[in-house]
């Protein structure tokens, strides 16, 4: 970890703002809330355990703007077990008939308000029932809304050890330095626990600053990719979303391009434990 830590210490080493666009801001007008009061529950688990593998899809479904979008996530959601959404969305607050039909445990932060009831946020759906479950937000807000990011921590029993998850949607039009804070934070329950592990989402990694400095992370706790990518031109051709594992399996994984209900593709994969 010390060329991290040396990037921490001097943020200088890379430029100051990754977009142009962070030196303007629109604050006030969404509705954070804090750590404690952002967990919703969501519909129950159907299973005990995982079984032999564990297949899942780590998706952003940008706030479900698009037609086809539930059509899709209520697809992809019936052939695996687990469910890493970011920028999911919530009305007011309570299970819809999505989450109970499911058979899906439904954990969300609810990271933003934006009116009438609506929260968005990542959310993290398994046929498992949780054994813990963690909000955390960013020290840093996003200049266009004032607003911070969040990350998911969930943990499940399997094969008889205890995998930990990150749902990770990364913060955005900030400068490099603000990206390695929220970085910092994900280290630190990687690092404390001892098992399997996944983490995954939508790090927002558009620049190779960015993008380095968290494989060099992922890479210090043992933790590797997941050959799964789809770079898009919009988001500079470069690839946002990433599933990192540890002290798994990798059985299988893909991009799901077909997909098109979104501005992000669903990655898809396939674990099963270490024997």
């Amino acid at each position: 970890m010390g060329d991290f830590v040396q990037y921490l210490k001097n943020p200088s080493l890379f430029p100051l703002l990754d977009n142009p666009f962070s030196m303007f801001g629109r604050a006030g007008r969404f509705l954070s809330f804090a750590e404690g009061e952002s967990i919703a529950h969501l519909g129950a688990a159907s299973s005990a355990d995982f079984g032999a593998t564990i297949k899942m899809i780590s998706w952003n479904m940008f706030k479900a703007r698009r037609k086809g979008c539930m059509p899709d996530l209520t697809s992809m959601s019936a052939g695996v077990e687990l469910v890493l959404l970011q920028e999911a969305v919530l009305h007011g607050g309570t299970a819809q008939p999505f989450h109970l039909a499911s058979g899906l445990e439904w954990i969300m932060a609810e990271n933003i308000g934006v009116g009438s009831g609506i929260t968005t946020g990542p959310k993290t759906g398994s046929r498992v029932a949780s054994l813990s479950r963690r909000v955390v937000k960013s020290r840093d807000r996003e200049p266009l809304v004032a607003t911070p990011k969040t990350f998911l921590i969930t943990s499940y029993p399997f094969a008889g050890k205890t995998l930990l998850v990150l749902n990770v949607h990364a913060i955005n039009l900030v400068s490099t330095a603000a990206f390695a804070r929220q970085v910092e934070q994900i280290i630190g329950p990687i690092n404390d626990h001892q098992g399997p592990c996944i983490v995954a989402g939508d790090f927002n990694t558009w620049n190779e600053s960015r993008w380095h400095l968290l494989q060099k992370a992922m890479s210090d706790l043992g933790l590797v990719r997941v050959p799964a990518a789809a770079p898009q031109w919009r988001h500079f051709n470069q690839v946002l979303d990433h599933v990192f594992y540890r002290d798994l399996k990798l059985v299988n994984s893909r991009a799901l391009i077909n997909v098109k209900s979104s501005d992000h593709v669903p990655l898809w994969a396939e674990f099963s434990a270490v024997t």
